[in-house]
């Protein structure tokens, strides 16, 4: 039996391997790097299984271009490794880095004032 689930923008039931709806075209799963065949920090393999192409042809692309750009590329494949989370549930190193950094300034002793909106 074919698992499902529903979209989250159409409530249609979709397939579990389907990463975008047929009806609406939403993603049913956020870009994650932790995606099977990940080498160094998962960016090829990630980027490869949201365009559907082999993560070995993404790995030739970065090299080629690497070699042509003058370290473009690399600021590429750096950033694309900041904003993309290490799973579905995850989240990304930079907003990581600026929760922890928006944390320091807070002491224990000061009083904790809650805003609503």
């Amino acid at each position: 039996m074919d698992a499902k689930r529903r979209c989250a923008t159409c409530t249609e039931e979709v397939s579990l391997e389907v990463r975008r709806c047929p009806r609406c075209g939403a993603r049913t799963e956020p870009m994650h790097r932790g995606v099977d065949g990940r080498l160094l920090t998962g960016v090829c393999a990630a980027l490869g299984r949201e365009l559907g192409v082999d993560a070995a042809l993404i790995r030739v692309g970065f090299v080629v271009a690497l070699a042509v750009s003058g370290g473009t590329a690399l600021m590429v494949y750096l950033l694309l490794w900041a904003f993309t989370p290490p799973s579905a549930t995850g989240t990304a190193p930079l907003r990581r880095t600026y929760s922890w950094l928006s944390g320091l300034g807070n002491s224990e002793r000061a009083p904790r004032v809650e805003r609503r909106v």
